[in-house]
């Protein structure tokens, strides 16, 4: 039960990076304002590193739905507890990034959280299921 679980947590997730990622690369302005940031504080500078940041989820975006195909019970509680501390600090750091207050800021924020209790939740069925 435990490898059926975090397998399509990792699955929902990759699928999460997959599009936060191809949508940061092609429509930018979208996430910025969402996130609160006016358009005049959009500089060139900040728009290339919102593409490379994008780039950079398409990586775990192509790697979890691999781990949660191949990798062992060992290796998904691993993923697993990794995953849950990360979303929980991506969480935390959204909520603390400067700018504005605005919705997309707490729907992404939320999302993280819900992704770490989610992979938390798992791995407590790991006591259950030995």
């Amino acid at each position: 039960m435990l490898v059926q679980r975090v397998a399509l947590i990792l699955r929902i997730a990759a699928l999460t990076f997959f599009l936060v990622g191809v949508l940061l690369i092609v429509r930018v302005d979208v996430i910025t304002t969402a996130f609160g940031f006016s358009s005049k504080s959009l500089t060139s500078e900040l728009r290339w590193t919102l593409h490379l940041l994008g780039a950079i989820l398409l990586i775990p975006a192509l790697l979890a739905p691999l781990v949660a195909a191949f990798a062992g019970e060992r290796g998904l509680r691993q993923a697993a507890a990794g995953m849950a501390f990360l979303s929980l600090a991506l969480g935390a750091f959204l909520l603390l990034a400067p700018g504005g207050y605005g919705v997309g800021k707490f729907a992404v924020a939320g999302i993280a959280f819900a992704f770490s209790g989610a992979y938390f939740f798992a791995l407590k069925g790991r006591r259950r299921n030995r």
